[in-house]
């Protein structure tokens, strides 16, 4: 319900996560502290929030926010909307400003990059119809998007775009000709006219026509664009040429350069718009290795069917060479798994019984039963390619500040534009003929589109590198805010460790093997769920590639161990209590047992008897590659710290094998967050990196969350960035990524502003007096290098491939 008295707007939202009267307070609390919000009433019986703000001073975006910061969320919907005519930065900023101020509508976010519009509305009040009629009210064709609508539209665009390229450049260089043979060779002149514009007009209106119609579209929302600039500069020299043609005017006409400039137009365009298609190619590779069928188990038979009929819980069958088609665990089989989509790794994982798979992985050996756990819409590939589309139509701060000068650039040019016909006609004396011809060079020659495309070409690169690695980039702004970070905080367990119990120890006494007391080990632990048990029998299996024997029986006692029993003999498994329980004299291991305790490590003892067998060290083991990568980050010269809320003793241990120097240790998370905005106070430009879930609040504290995926849910994951396979190593990346990011933004907007900076008076006529001029088709192939030159620069980055 919306209820609009001059600028007071009413809206009614359905809040997520209220279940006590301490929840009421607490949102409208948050909510009337919105500057703006004049009432706030919460409902937990409905789990509504009926909420008046003055919208000339807040918006429903910043009442969203409010609630979100106390730790409840609004439902809304999002939906990405195809603007097929949406081609410029002028039609994003008329389509963003004017959504934004329509009630209802939570946020908009649009990108002439990929012709997409992402709208998050409040259902209550506002659907997608309602958004859709407004855009066509502005002018803009819309559709709700859906799967491959975004190619289908950019295949149809890039070859209509070639073939009107090619007929305006064969008809255009034909005039050309025509116009050279007038010249120095007596062509006729009434043929010489009547051919060029025949010719002229089928370019101008026909492939020239889109144009013509974008700058009516802007000049009804009262703004000017790029096409604004090339109708102004055709239609000028087209109707002089026209009057001349018709005996109202004397002198010479210029029918070729009309064509021409539309030619050379359209034919940067494609050539822009096939360098986009690559750059953003990254989205499109993710969906297409969703498998479109799966081979599911019914009824005790193994059948064929679409892969929009599996449903959690089915049991997929996938052979050597097959795409898995689902997210799922494994639950029998063995096989190698390419998933280079995920982790960039390209060398295949083995995986068995009780591993998670993803849904396009490849199975390059083996075969595999799994059960699926997300299909559809659900599984961890598609909300990759949902998180990548969506971080493809972010902006960065910069964006928008180049965003506001592109706003003023055409009518500034439009401004030189008629200042330099003034001064050529009215000061200089020049002809009306050669003031028109400065005229329009300076209109043809101005390229808004490179300082538009400038940045967002190079965040949609760096984001598709970033995909590519298994880094997912959730706010681009982060590409931003990493070049000012001077230190990484780490959370310890799943972050810098490998987040469960691991041997990482096994000494046998005198006169046994490791293999002695893996086997005894084993045997007692087998049928035990402690997690220490898992750990020992993990290792056992791995080591060995079976399962031991069972015990005859086992006991646990709480706080010490276990005692089993097999062929008569009794096996103790624990701590030194269960072991003095046992008469079994630890003596011979008791230094190495001090050394390895004094690292952090759980010791526990085997014995068969009275007789000690050996012992085995159990920790939470450090994940490969944490060295070397924390090794890189010093040499950045970053300042490194550890949040973790295990034993003191134990994170030093871990810390000083890795080279971390400060540890804050015994943590719960609101601690961590606690010490993060400490840092902060103290200058520092912090980075997070955690669990996605535990460590959210230090993750949304932070200057960057980097939050370390685990195939759960990752788009409810906290954290600007999120590592799909957890790697450590990706940091390093992370950093390199957004440092060749940065750059390229900025040589594209040096070679976007200096290209304006110089060829502007060139076109003006500033160097004529030497002889140098611009005539209006020359200046419109330079300005469509211009926009050819950004693009391709950003493609260029979008090849590079990390180490």
């Amino acid at each position: 319900m919306i209820s609009d008295n001059s600028s007071i707007t009413t809206e009614k939202l359905k809040i997520i996560g209220m279940h006590c009267a301490t929840c009421v307070l607490t949102i409208e609390k948050a909510v009337k502290g919105v500057r703006g919000v004049s009432r706030a009433q919460v409902s937990l019986a409905s789990n509504e929030a009926t909420v008046s703000y003055d919208s000339r001073v807040t918006s429903l975006r910043d009442i969203v926010r409010a609630i979100r910061s106390a730790g409840y969320d609004v439902y809304r919907k999002e939906v990405t909307i195809l603007v097929e005519n949406m081609v410029s930065i002028e039609d994003e900023s008329i389509i963003e400003s004017k959504l934004k101020r329509i009630p209802g509508v939570i946020d908009a976010s649009a990108s002439h990059l990929t012709r997409t519009l992402i709208i998050s509305l409040n259902p209550e009040s506002r659907s997608v119809e309602d958004i859709i009629g407004i855009l066509a009210s502005l002018g803009y064709k819309a559709s709700i998007m859906r799967e491959a609508m975004l190619e289908d539209f950019s295949r149809l665009e890039l070859s209509y775009l070639l073939r009107w390229s090619i007929v305006s450049l064969a008809i255009g260089f034909t005039l050309f000709i025509s116009m050279i043979i007038h010249i120095f060779h007596g062509f006729p002149s009434p043929y010489y006219e009547f051919l060029g514009l025949i010719g002229s007009s089928i370019v101008l209106f026909m492939p020239g026509r889109r144009f013509y119609q974008g700058a009516y579209r802007a000049f009804r929302n009262l703004t000017a664009n790029m096409d604004t600039l090339v109708a102004l500069g055709t239609g000028s020299i087209y109707v002089y040429s026209l009057a001349v043609t018709l005996g109202l005017l004397n002198g010479d006409v210029y029918y070729e350069a009309a064509a021409l400039i539309i030619a050379f137009v359209i034919t940067g365009r494609y050539i822009e718009a096939r360098a986009k298609l690559g750059t953003g190619e990254v989205v499109k590779k993710l969906m297409e290795i969703q498998p479109q069928e799966a081979y599911v188990v019914r009824g005790g038979r193994e059948i064929k069917v679409p892969i929009s009929e599996v449903k959690v819980g089915d049991i997929i069958v996938v052979r050597q060479g097959e795409k898995i088609p689902v997210d799922g665990i494994i639950v029998k089989g063995k096989a190698y798994i390419d998933e280079s989509m995920f982790t960039g790794e390209p060398i295949p994982r083995e995986k068995s019984e009780r591993d998670p798979v993803y849904a396009g992985s490849i199975v390059t050996g083996g075969w595999l039963y799994v059960i699926a756990t997300r299909v559809g819409g659900e599984t961890t590939l598609a909300q990759i390619a949902k998180l990548v589309s969506q971080a493809q139509t972010g902006k960065l701060s910069i964006q928008r500040i180049v965003d506001r000068i592109a706003g003023i650039f055409t009518w500034i040019i439009m401004s030189i534009a008629i200042i330099t016909f003034i001064i050529w006609y009215f000061v200089v004396g020049a002809s009306l003929e050669r003031s028109l011809v400065f005229m329009a060079s300076v209109l043809l020659v101005a390229c808004p589109c490179a300082l538009g495309i400038a940045t967002p070409t190079a965040v949609v690169a760096g984001v598709n590198i970033a995909a590519r690695s298994g880094v997912v980039v959730r706010n681009v702004e982060v590409l931003e805010r990493i070049n000012s970070v001077n230190l990484i905080a780490f959370d310890k367990t799943g972050t810098l460790t490998l987040g469960k119990p691991t041997v990482v120890a096994v000494i046998p006494s005198s006169n046994y093997t490791v293999d002695h007391v893996l086997a005894y080990a084993a045997i007692a632990e087998k049928l035990s769920e402690h997690p220490i048990a898992k750990a020992i029998l993990e290792e056992y299996l791995s080591r060995y590639g079976k399962y031991p024997r069972d015990p005859e029986s086992f006991e646990s006692i709480p706080g010490m161990g276990l005692i089993a029993s097999l062929e008569g003999e009794t096996i103790g498994v624990g701590n030194s209590k269960l072991m003095a329980g046992l008469e079994v004299n630890i003596e011979p291991l008791a230094d190495i047992s001090s050394k390895l305790m004094s690292e952090g490590v759980t010791v526990v003892y085997v014995a068969k008897g009275s007789r000690l067998i050996g012992l085995i060290g159990i920790a939470d083991k450090i994940k490969d590659g944490v060295i070397e990568a924390i090794g890189e980050l010093r040499e950045r010269g970053l300042k490194l710290v550890m949040l973790t809320g295990d034993k003191v003793e134990t994170a030093k241990s871990i810390a000083s094998k890795i080279g971390i120097t400060d540890v804050y240790a015994e943590l719960d998370p609101e601690a961590k967050a606690e010490i993060v905005k400490e840092l902060q106070r103290k200058g520092f430009k912090v980075m997070m990196v955690g669990d996605g879930v535990n460590d959210a609040p230090s993750l949304s504290r932070a200057n960057v969350g980097v939050a370390m995926g685990t195939g759960a849910d990752i788009s409810k994951e906290a954290g600007d960035i999120i590592i799909t396979d957890a790697d450590i190593k990706k940091i390093p990346l992370i950093l390199e990524i957004s440092d060749k990011t940065r750059k390229r933004i900025y040589f594209n907007l040096f070679w976007a502003f200096i290209y304006n900076i110089i060829l502007v008076p060139i076109a003006a006529g500033v160097l004529a007096p030497i002889g140098i001029t611009l005539r209006p088709e020359m200046a419109a192939a330079a300005m469509a290098l211009s926009s050819i030159t950004v693009t391709l620069s950003s493609y260029q980055l979008s090849k590079w491939k990390p180490r």
